[in-house]
């Protein structure tokens, strides 16, 4: 489905190409969000990523999965963005119950607290792995870190994540 979309929006689609921004705008603009820590510039930064997909997307080769290109387009506007203010980035079931369902949404919002408190990086890597499913060589492709850094960053990452949330919520390590 996404190829289609991809050889439509190539062509001139602009439904198409409507369609495949729709599906990673979220990410987008959290990978952004999370390196500026600003609404207003998060948006301007995946507006403009958004801008250049528009503009390029003929040129668009098919090598890299479309998100690890969109992905890759956020994350060095963003640095773009920081660089113009001066900042650098620091490289370091169906049917379940009510009360399943309370206890998943208490989850979930613990997990984002948790990630509010990574690093951008840390944020990107994490996001792109485990909630995009990229794999290390995308997840290299998009940040231009090599792969032995990624999974660096990933296992600091995680453990820092287990750590706050044992400290956090009183666990055993579980």
């Amino acid at each position: 489905m996404s190829k289609e979309l991809i050889q439509r929006a190539k062509k001139g689609d602009a439904l198409a190409l409507n369609k495949l921004i729709e599906r990673h705008k979220t990410v987008a603009y959290s990978i952004a969000f999370k390196y500026l820590k600003n609404k207003e510039d998060a948006e301007d930064v995946t507006q403009n990523a958004f801008i250049i997909v528009l503009n390029s997307i003929k040129k668009f080769r098919s090598e890299s999965k479309f998100s690890t290109w969109l992905y890759k387009i956020v994350y060095n506007e963003c640095l773009k963005a920081l660089k113009s203010k001066n900042q650098t980035v620091e490289y370091i079931p169906k049917f379940v119950s009510l009360e399943a369902q309370a206890e998943m949404k208490e989850d979930h919002i613990r997990v984002e607290e948790l990630l509010s408190y990574l690093k951008p990086n840390e944020f990107t890597i994490i996001s792109l792995f485990y909630l995009k499913e990229k794999s290390i060589k995308e997840i290299s492709q998009i940040t231009s870190f090599s792969r032995s850094n990624i999974k660096v960053i990933l296992y600091r990452a995680r453990t820092k994540l287990r750590g706050m949330y044992n400290k956090k919520y009183n666990t055993n390590g579980k």
